[in-house]
């Protein structure tokens, strides 16, 4: 790491190495042995050992690329948790976010940080991909840079590509198909079937977890036999005039379930100003289970982000894929689990 060995890459011979540091020829072996599990040095027979390219690299550095960091509370507790991971073995985290909300100041702020982390010889990142649909060639240049620098990338949270597509990429991620089926047994048992899914005014394909999540709701109460299928919602939550016109209307939904807690909070939030009991005239759900999920009134339904299991399997993976730079991608999605509070009741609807 300090770079005295760099020169052509070849280490002193065992005797000069032993006497150097004062330990026996059989610790020093020992010691060789380690690196070379490590793959920082390998040994070429009758020249000696010599730097891998990955010893090369040895920074130290792992780098966390979050570009909308400061916009949820669950990126906080990612960072948190990675740090201390990395702090247990060394290692140490440099997080790459943006302030900038324009979005030509945004890429290019983003591009220019990500570029000098590759410099600075970072030994791998993990990437939580933009999810909005016009970022998608932004996500893949991001990529594209730190595969250039040799750099090893895992995706948390989200693919660079559309589903059923997969990157090249690890990812790990929460199974949103599952945790959408969760919802919807939930859903069914408490006796709702009037199920929307609240889109916002977003392209369905535009957040392909969002996506997901609405895939295994619809999926689920197919197979439960409902007649409806869900219906999604193109409205704003805090669209009070468009919210009043749809529960007048025929097709009410007597649940709604969105994307995130925050549009969660904000649907409760319109509905009580509307006069809407919350779960005796619609039920809400979101999703992430963040602080303000807990405090809302009344108390949301949600599924649980495992954050900590998040982060930890992103850097055990990431470490791996050091290691093991030619191994076939990966993809893990972890269970996620529904929490159950007032915003939904076991009643007949």
């Amino acid at each position: 790491m300090s770079g005295a060995y760099s020169e052509g890459g070849k280490l002193p011979s065992e005797a000069k190495l032993s006497e150097h540091f004062g330990v026996s020829r059989m610790t020093l072996r020992g010691a060789l042995d380690e690196l070379r599990r490590q793959g920082l040095i390998e040994k070429r027979n009758g020249a000696g050992s010599f730097l891998t390219k990955r010893a090369y690299r040895r920074s130290g550095i792992i780098g966390l690329v979050i570009p909308d960091y400061e916009s949820y509370e669950f990126f906080v507790e990612i960072k948190k948790e990675a740090e201390l991971h990395a702090a247990r073995l060394g290692y140490r985290v440099a997080l790459v976010f943006s302030s900038e909300r324009k979005h030509e100041s945004l890429v290019r702020d983003i591009r220019r940080k990500v570029r000098e982390l590759a410099v600075s010889r970072a030994e791998g990142v993990i990437f939580r991909p933009f999810v909005a649909e016009e970022m998608v060639e932004t996500n893949k240049e991001i990529v594209s840079i730190l595969r250039h620098a040799e750099i090893p990338v895992v995706l948390i949270d989200s693919d660079t590509t559309r589903p059923p597509n997969r990157s090249c990429c690890d990812l790990v991620a929460v199974n949103n198909v599952n945790s959408g089926r969760l919802i919807a047994d939930h859903l069914h048992e408490c006796g709702y079937r009037r199920i929307a899914f609240l889109m916002e005014d977003r392209n369905p394909f535009a957040n392909a977890n969002w996506s997901n999540r609405l895939f295994g709701l619809a999926g689920e109460l197919a197979l439960l036999g409902c007649e409806e299928s869900v219906r999604r919602l193109d409205i704003a939550p805090t669209d009070e005039r468009e919210l009043a016109r749809l529960l007048r209307s025929r097709a009410r939904p007597d649940a709604i379930v969105c994307g995130n807690d925050e549009q969660a909070i904000l649907l409760t939030e319109a509905l009580a100003r509307l006069g809407k009991r919350i779960p005796d005239d619609v039920a809400v759900v979101g999703f992430d289970d963040i602080e303000a999920a807990r405090l809302a009134n009344p108390p949301l339904t949600t599924i649980s982000q495992p954050v900590r299991k998040l982060a930890a399997t992103a850097f055990k993976t990431l470490l791996a894929r050091i290691r093991y730079p030619n191994n076939d991608p990966r993809e893990i999605l972890l269970d996620a689990p529904l929490v159950v509070r007032r915003s939904t009741s076991e009643q007949s609807h």
